[in-house]
């Protein structure tokens, strides 16, 4: 088990532990990345470093867009069967009004809506 040692100065303070470690067996020593210590071949330089990330972002954003149109498809599926029921309801209202109906209302109505119908077009 790795200990943090501390230093105890002539007043008698203690300062800081000498290591950043939790005081837990498994964890290891954090030490400050010196990246002029690395070796050659896993250096990588400031410019690498920002196409990565500007690569990472661009395919954050491709990502995002295409939940987004994809989410857009379902609510457009939702609103398209919502719609549709919505139709055959009054469809199905509309019917069993005119079942009840006389067939000379029925005709008047009939007349009424192709008139209504013919208006709204111009």
């Amino acid at each position: 088990m790795t200990e943090s040692v501390a230093k105890t100065t002539d007043t008698g303070v203690q300062t800081a532990p000498l290591t950043r470690v939790s005081g837990r067996p498994w964890k290891s020593l954090k030490k400050p990345t010196n990246r002029t210590m690395m070796a050659k071949s896993l250096r990588r330089s400031h410019e690498q470093r920002m196409q990565k990330d500007r690569d990472q972002k661009s395919l954050k954003l491709m990502e995002k867009e295409l939940r987004d149109e994809k989410e857009a498809e379902k609510t457009a599926l939702r609103n398209r069967i919502v719609e549709r029921r919505k139709k055959f309801q009054e469809k199905v209202q509309r019917e069993a009004f005119e079942a009840k109906m006389s067939e000379r209302k029925r005709m008047r109505m009939k007349r009424k809506e192709l008139r209504q119908r013919a208006h709204a077009k111009h």
